[in-house]
């Protein structure tokens, strides 16, 4: 996710996986990098390192996936009054609209 605030412009990753029967499907927001991610050296992955020192790994064509639930949460962050308060806009953007 693409977020911009006035001229600064920053990049989160939403993160979400299938849970089991037991354990329902979970999300995750990442703490945000003003840096591009770069390509592994195999070729078959993205590390994207964060604010936080966390660093994702996100597969080559493992994006776009989602449940109804994760979806649900998506449309939630990016409705979200506290965005529009704070002068922040926030737009969904594919890996290769990010790094073409």
């Amino acid at each position: 996710m693409k977020y911009t605030q006035g001229r600064e412009v920053f990049f989160k990753i939403f993160a979400s996986w299938r849970g089991g029967y037991l354990d329902g499907d979970s999300w995750r927001l990442s703490s945000g990098s003003k840096e591009l991610p770069s390509l592994s050296d195999c070729g078959g992955y993205w590390f994207w390192p964060q604010k936080s020192g966390s660093c994702y790994h996100l597969p080559m064509n493992g994006e776009g996936g989602m449940s109804f639930f994760s979806e649900h949460v998506l449309k939630n962050i990016l409705s979200s009054n506290k965005l529009a308060d704070t002068g922040t806009s926030v737009e969904t953007i594919s890996l290769d609209d990010l790094i073409n």
